[in-house]
């Protein structure tokens, strides 16, 4: 690819090396493997917009892994499984709707909002936030997201291990002499199993 290159004076000849650099988010310095485009002919570094994006996104990849926030498609993924809008899924949160597009984009939420919309996962908590905030959302989208947590409840329930009583309740008395839940008791004996 040809780019102007302001040290030789005129078009050149480019290429893309790779090197590691130091870029800093939120007070977090933060090494990465950047690309960048070099003049093939005196190694002037040149403005390449598209791997400068590559770049800040491998950056804000790694932060994210670091400090546990959610990828742009775990958002994304999160607020479909509700099939909410963009917009009706920020007026939930008590945010703006430009800011769910950024966080689906590449864009780092705070690690506050990161959280909640992970906790989000589980239809309960999404229960209970359409409780707090049921005026956020237009009756017709209040209705469409009570529909769709009843479906998601269904499928969790067909989708149950069943157990008789006595059963249950032996395990039960087991995962309380054990000071365990008696669901996180059941999940260990199923790991070891499977």
């Amino acid at each position: 690819m040809k780019k102007f290159c302001p040290v030789c004076g005129k078009e050149q000849e480019t290429k893309v090396i790779e090197k590691e650099e130091i870029s800093t988010v939120r007070g977090d310095e933060i090494k990465a493997l950047a690309k960048i485009r070099v003049c093939s002919v005196c190694g002037e570094e040149l403005f390449d917009e598209e791997l400068e994006e590559e770049n800040i996104q491998r950056v804000y990849d790694i932060y994210r892994k670091k400090h546990g926030i959610l990828s742009p498609d775990e958002i994304r993924n999160i607020r479909e499984s509700y099939r909410l809008s963009q917009r009706a899924f920020a007026k939930l949160l008590g945010i703006g709707e430009a800011s769910i597009a950024r966080y689906e984009t590449g864009a780092l939420p705070e690690k506050s909002l990161s959280n909640m919309i992970m906790l989000l996962k589980d239809p309960e908590n999404m229960e209970k936030l359409l409780e707090k905030n049921k005026e956020a959302l237009t009756p017709r989208e209040k209705m469409r997201l009570l529909r769709r947590l009843k479906e998601i409840k269904k499928d969790e329930e067909e989708n149950a291990v069943k157990i008789s009583k006595e059963l249950y309740s032996l395990l039960e008395d087991k995962a309380r002499r054990e000071g365990k839940s008696t669901d996180k008791f059941i999940e260990e004996i199923l790991r070891k199993v499977i």
